[in-house]
């Protein structure tokens, strides 16, 4: 009965041992840096348009939401047009509250805060609404311009659309020429 004892009270002990409480963070932000400041803390500064928001907690690691986002101007850290950014749910985590089809100017660092390894922003960032950025966007000034992902796809396939029919009809044409050759071939008379 003691062993039976020892062996239970041994069992929870290696379980306390390998069990590791979640990660807790709490939101304190001091007062937020001028624009010239947060820019050069941030990995990745841009404008652009809210076009998605997940919801990490359907995902099987992370928190908070996902936003992907089209870009219009970048300052900072991202190439090409779309940008994707974590962010917390709103409620007390540091989250901003994203809506789909707004524009934000977009102050973000790479951080595991809720999904490993991304872009994150939070309520300690200058991250705001694009109607309310004039500070930042005078601060800043002008930013490198992205072009829409459609216009470099249709100059892509307009270009090699041509390409595709000729080699077809080439190749069709190949293998009519080895079928005649095949069927006049004197090893196919006899059989």
């Amino acid at each position: 009965m003691k062993v039976r004892y020892l062996l239970s009270f041994g069992l929870l002990f290696i379980l306390f041992l390998w069990w590791k409480p979640l990660d807790a963070s709490a939101c304190s932000c001091a007062m937020l840096p001028p624009p010239e400041d947060a820019l050069d803390m941030a990995d990745a500064v841009f404008t652009g348009e809210v076009v998605e928001i997940i919801e990490n907690g359907k995902l099987i690691r992370g928190y908070g939401k996902t936003i992907h986002f089209k870009v219009n101007e970048v300052w900072k850290g991202i190439e090409g047009s779309e940008a994707v950014v974590t962010t917390g749910l709103h409620d007390g985590d540091c989250g901003l509250p994203f809506e789909k089809g707004k524009k934000y100017l977009v102050y973000a660092t790479m951080s595991g805060m809720y999904v490993a390894n991304t872009l994150s922003t939070t309520i300690c960032h200058r991250t705001t609404e694009l109607a309310y950025a004039t500070e930042d966007l005078n601060a800043l000034g002008e930013g490198q311009e992205v072009s829409s992902p459609h216009e470099e796809t249709e100059t892509e396939d307009e270009e090699s659309l041509p390409l595709w029919p000729f080699a077809l009809f080439i190749l069709g044409l190949v293998a009519i020429f080895i079928g005649f050759r095949y069927k006049k071939s004197p090893k196919n008379a006899d059989s």
